[in-house]
């Protein structure tokens, strides 16, 4: 009950789509939301630098040695063989550290492999609990993580900048300080906005392979997942049109849209038929070579 809650208030567009879930892919999916999603606050909601390494690794010990954790528990209702392996949860944690000493990213490679660390891992998990074994569809998830955890990025530039962060390339917006993203000029403003276009574009291109895959996945998983991908790649639109500023309020889908993109999807998802996969695309996965089940 308390994953469902947390996910219905951090997680509304994956909440809205897991309704064409069967019962307990549902509760697993709230599950591994909320296991990632307390990692994650460990470090975000913590006062300084000091505390949020320690909370993590308590959690990093309590893992590796199999004991008990207050978020290690969250999982308790997925059977044991559908819990994140190690290596998911290794590389997880790795963009979560990443975090806690934050340094700008100096290029697009950066990015992309940090959006897998925090991301394309949780595609991963998620492939668990659909049971998918076959490693080709495996790299469509991790394009899928990629493309949300991009559209994220793009989204969330101000509330990032009053946290010190800044996920915008240097590549693309060159070096800036936080206090510069945050109260921008308007020079900087218009560099943001073309960053956050390209990053858009980029999400949109990790989309179009994920979207290969999902009608390949079990029935209802395809559905919510193919649902989940629309509603986050809308964001992204809406992002496309908007100008950056100060203070800037996070984008998001409102419930009327959110129907209407559910009644489209379900429309073309009852009415298409399963085309053969087509081979992934190796190049969207060239900075990610030495990381697990990516396309090498």
């Amino acid at each position: 009950m308390k994953n469902n809650l947390l996910m219905r208030k951090h997680g509304k567009t994956f909440y809205w789509a897991s309704f064409f879930l069967n019962k307990s892919n549902m509760e697993a999916i709230y599950s591994i939301y909320s296991f990632c999603r307390k990692i994650d606050d460990m470090v975000d909601d913590a006062k300084t630098v000091h505390d949020a390494k320690r909370k993590l690794f308590a959690f990093m010990e309590a893992w590796n040695k199999g004991k008990p954790h207050p978020v290690i528990n969250l999982l308790n209702s997925i059977p044991k063989e559908n819990w994140p392996n190690q290596k998911l949860v290794k590389n997880f944690l790795n963009g979560q550290i990443s975090d806690i000493k934050f340094k700008s990213f100096k290029s697009e490679k950066e990015l992309i492999i940090y959006c897998y660390q925090v991301a394309g891992t949780v595609g991963l998990m998620v492939c668990d609990i659909f049971r998918v074994k076959d490693k080709k569809m495996r790299y469509f998830a991790i394009d899928l993580g990629i493309a949300m955890q991009l559209v994220n990025i793009s989204r969330d530039v101000y509330e990032d900048s009053v946290r010190h962060r800044i996920y915008l390339p240097e590549s693309l917006i060159g070096k800036k300080t936080a206090i510069e993203v945050a109260n921008p000029s308007n020079e900087t403003a218009i560099k943001i906005d073309l960053a956050r276009k390209k990053i858009i574009h980029l999400a949109n291109i990790y989309f179009a392979s994920a979207s290969q895959a999902i009608d390949h996945l079990p029935k209802g998983a395809g559905l919510a997942v193919k649902l989940a991908s629309a509603l986050y790649q809308q964001i992204g639109y809406k992002l496309i049109k908007t100008s950056y500023k100060r203070n800037e309020k996070r984008c998001y889908v409102n419930t009327t849209s959110k129907a209407l993109i559910t009644l489209t999807i379900l429309k073309k998802y009852l009415f298409s038929f399963k085309r053969r996969l087509k081979p992934h695309n190796k190049k969207l996965h060239k900075f990610l070579t030495t990381l697990p089940y990516s396309h090498t």
